[in-house]
């Protein structure tokens, strides 16, 4: 009987030539294979990603570093630039206080050098630079001064109760379209001049039915503390009680906040809106357009002195009052000035840079006051 052997699976196949254990093995291995090759790709797209970034990375501080590094440099161009358009504007200033000086003639008007904008050629770009007149504006500090009550126990009439400067702010608002073809009425008018009052005064009484102090700022959201000071910036008018956007926008070119209270309002230089402040003193409402064209167009190369404009013809027939003018309060009027803007941009590159200095000039000495990129 033939001896029966037990099945191996080790045992060579004839016809392959290997073992059943060798195939077994030999597919292990491949599928050893295939996840390593899956794990190194992997690990190579990771790689790539990581040193991507990297790159994004550097390059945008690279990027930024450079940015910066050139904002820097044109800043220091500009502000050169424009410390040099302020020394030629104190040299014109002082220029013509010398010439007014030697004619004798103490008046300041938009015919003179200084008020006439320069503009230059730089190496960067170019520079602008002009000169205004501050006190061609209204200055809301003047608001400060209380009226002065009628000699006697005379009931004071409507207008008494004001100032002057007081009066010519109500004019101003009512000039003010606040609409297409609306304008601020006259009530409206007195009351955010009393708002404006009670802003700039030192005690904490409330002016009239518009007025408004600590009480009304204090219960605000958010609250905020009254000032009873004078203005630094016109941009305290935005918190005044009755100020909209549209109204301070339209008031912004026509108002400034001088340091000195005093300082008069100068008929030479002022524009038109504020020309339309002239009127009888007995009168709150602001003159027509064609009386105030009637001045604007006989004042011409200005007056010598405020009683030139006070007997002068056009005035004589918006006002009324005779030659001597007598329904006129000429009190903060002036045709000289001591304080001056200075408007001055450049281009540097790419980048425009606007400054506004505020200059005061005391005889033919000028000097720097403030400088700001807001407003006075």
């Amino acid at each position: 009987m033939a001896k029966l052997h037990a099945y191996s699976p080790c045992r060579r196949d004839n016809k392959r030539g290997y073992t059943k254990k060798d195939g077994f093995m030999t597919q292990l291995q491949q599928t050893e294979r295939s996840k390593q090759a899956g794990v190194a790709l992997i690990l190579a797209l990771l790689v790539v990603a990581l040193v991507a970034a990297i790159a994004v990375e550097l390059s945008w501080k690279f990027d930024l570093s450079v940015t910066r590094s050139a904002n820097r440099w044109y800043g220091v161009q500009a502000d050169a630039y424009l410390l040099g358009a302020e020394e030629v504007g104190v040299f014109l200033l002082e220029t013509d206080a010398d010439e007014d000086s030697k004619d004798g003639i103490l008046s300041d008007t938009l015919t003179e050098i200084w008020a006439t904008p320069q503009q230059f050629p730089t190496d960067e770009g170019w520079l602008r630079a002009s000169l205004e007149d501050a006190q061609g504006r209204f200055n809301i500090n003047a608001l400060v001064k209380k009226a002065q009550k009628p000699n006697g126990n005379k009931t004071p009439a409507p207008w008494q109760k004001w100032t002057a400067a007081q009066r010519r702010f109500i004019r101003l608002l009512q000039t003010i379209e606040i609409e297409p073809e609306v304008y601020m009425d006259q009530q409206v008018a007195m009351s955010l001049t009393e708002a404006v009052i009670d802003w700039v005064d030192k005690d904490s009484k409330v002016t009239g039915f518009g007025g408004a102090e600590s009480d009304y700022y204090g219960q605000l959201e958010p609250p905020f503390v009254i000032a009873n000071r004078p203005m630094i910036s016109v941009s305290e008018l935005n918190i005044i009680r009755g100020m909209t956007p549209q109204l301070y926008q339209a008031l912004l070119p026509l108002v400034i906040a001088l340091p000195d209270e005093e300082a008069t309002l100068n008929v030479n230089t002022m524009p038109f809106e504020l020309i339309r402040t002239i009127n009888s003193k007995t009168e709150l409402y602001p003159s027509t357009v064609d009386d105030a064209q009637y001045i604007f167009e006989e004042r011409g190369a200005g007056f010598d002195d405020i009683e030139a404009f006070k007997t002068s013809g056009a005035v004589d027939q918006v006002v009324g009052g005779g030659g001597g003018n007598t329904n006129l309060d000429t009190d903060g009027l002036g045709v000289a000035s001591k304080y001056f803007l200075m408007l001055g941009d450049t281009a540097v590159g790419e980048t425009i840079r606007q400054r506004k200095t505020l200059l005061h000039r005391e005889g033919s000495k000028v000097t720097i006051l403030r400088r700001t990129d807001a407003n006075f």
